[in-house]
């Protein structure tokens, strides 16, 4: 009986360096979104992000081909496909417009609170999006040759993260 009650505890302990370790995907989202793409013919990404979904982190894309909206999720070790649904584009804006219901923050506000993280920058895009378990405005800011993502709580306006890549590596995302 000590012995279980040991294991348990060892494993209540290391359950949380387990989930963190699987939390970082092996794939780079690059590398996930062309196997998605490879799904879709002839779709263009509306939207990509790493989450934790049914109970398991996966990249999950929304892709746009024709009059349709594809959701594929794709394996972040292995980048094999293991969803792909069809959204309608109706729920889609449904979506879009609970979530811009629920953000205090506006884009415009986003976007100011975004130049002032990155003094010189030129807003590019900006998405509310679920990322990472949150609701954030996602913005690309270029400054110089350089694109920082710039994320945002849409509650506070607080800014959250910002990464760093080069505008080379950007446009080919795009490709």
């Amino acid at each position: 009986m000590k012995f279980r009650s040991t294991v348990m505890v060892a494993m209540a302990l290391c359950l949380p360096i387990f989930a963190q370790a699987q939390s970082k995907p092996k794939i780079t989202k690059s590398q996930a979104e062309k196997a998605a793409l490879a799904e879709v013919e002839g779709g263009k990404v509306l939207s990509g992000e790493y989450e934790h979904e049914a109970g398991k982190y996966i990249w999950s894309f929304d892709i746009k081909s024709g009059n349709r909206i594809n959701e594929v999720w794709v394996d972040p070790n292995t980048a094999r496909v293991i969803k792909v649904a069809d959204e309608s584009m109706a729920n889609e804006k449904k979506e879009k417009s609970e979530d811009m219901k629920s953000a205090k923050i506006t884009k415009e506000e986003a976007e100011k609170i975004a130049l002032k993280a990155v003094p010189g920058g030129k807003v590019m895009e900006a998405e509310l999006e679920h990322e990472s378990g949150m609701h954030i405005w996602s913005l690309d800011v270029k400054s110089g040759k350089v694109i920082k993502e710039v994320w945002i709580n849409p509650q506070s306006g607080k800014v959250v993260k910002i990464t760093t890549e080069s505008a080379k590596d950007e446009a080919h995302e795009k490709d």
